[in-house]
């Protein structure tokens, strides 16, 4: 009798443990089910609310300007990139698209194009902004890229931000004649989609961006620098390459090279001399008649401080 009441005891406490596990597991997962809930509200609301304005001070315009907060971007696919091509696709409100694709030839990329602001019953112009190597500044597009589009608005001109379609290196130089086909049938079709002014496409790059231009933009596709082109953060000389931009087009053609007095290679965490390429990129296209080029090294400033918003500003308002 003693044992059968132990053997009762020791099943008591087995179920009264297992009762309790039973209601701990439901427990854990009900707190888990309320988590994902709130989650997904929260993820919902986000993409309602948007990311806030972004604030252009940051990038170098003056506090006091109309364009110092440039509008929310009312994201549909969440806040930030989850392919390593860009942003997933989609589109937001108010004149912005966000991750489209486009194919050339074959070769596919991802591109944002911010018309947002641009009167089109006047003529609209066309900036195209190349991002540096990795496409750090495409992924963000609420950060330096809405306040370049600020600023290009304000000068009636729509915004190309095009991510390059070397999906392995992420550059834009590495493989040049082909995403120079595929960057400038894509400036093509946008221009044709806005009915973009032929004499005012300017193109911007940074870093790799500006590489992508000295090397291969203004050498050997010309016609479409109708503007003129700002290389920031480098820009290097192509001197392997025959001169075939025609001598009207090499005085007409404004060129601009703004890099940081600090930028030359020294930062170990980017070990580039954009100074140095700058340097050598302005005086090459001087030396082969290009009488419009302009340079400006601002002290204090690295590769990742120099206020690029500015200096569109800049060069836009002379």
């Amino acid at each position: 009798m003693a044992k059968l009441s132990e053997e009762r005891g020791v099943a008591l406490i087995r179920e009264a443990w297992q009762r309790f596990f039973r209601s701990r597991a439901a427990g854990v997962l009900a707190i888990l089910l309320v988590c994902g809930v709130v989650l997904a509200v929260a993820a919902l609301v986000q993409r309602e609310r948007g990311l806030g304005a972004t604030d252009c001070t940051s990038y170098g315009i003056a506090a006091d300007d109309s364009r110092a907060r440039a509008p929310e971007l009312k994201l549909l696919a969440g806040d930030l990139p989850v392919a390593d091509a860009g942003w997933p696709e989609g589109s937001t409100a108010d004149g912005v698209l966000l991750g489209q694709t486009f194919v050339h030839e074959g070769l596919e990329g991802r591109y944002h194009l911010f018309a947002r602001g641009v009167d089109f019953s006047r003529p609209v112009g066309l900036l195209v902004r190349l991002h540096g190597d990795g496409g750090y500044e495409y992924h963000r597009p609420q950060g330096l890229l809405n306040c370049l589009a600020q600023v290009a608005a304000s000068h009636n001109m729509i915004m190309l931000a095009p991510h390059t379609p070397d999906v392995l290196t992420r550059t834009w130089w590495s493989e040049i004649t082909p995403n120079l086909g595929w960057v400038t049938a894509l400036a093509g079709k946008s221009s044709a989609d806005y009915d973009v002014e032929s004499a005012n496409t300017w193109w911007m790059g940074y870093s790799g961006g500006a590489e992508m231009l000295s090397y291969g933009i203004i050498p050997r596709t010309s016609g479409w620098v109708s503007g003129g082109a700002i290389m920031v953060g480098g820009g290097g000389a192509p001197t392997h390459l025959e001169m075939r931009v025609p001598l009207e087009r090499r005085q007409s053609m404004r060129l601009y090279w703004i890099s940081g007095m600090d930028d030359d290679g020294s930062d170990p965490r980017e070990p580039f001399d954009a100074l140095g390429a700058a340097r050598e990129g302005s005086e090459w296209y001087r030396s082969h008649g290009f009488s419009n080029v302009s340079t400006d090294f601002p002290a204090g400033q690295d590769h990742f401080t120099l206020p690029q918003a500015k200096v569109l500003v800049d060069v836009l308002e002379p």
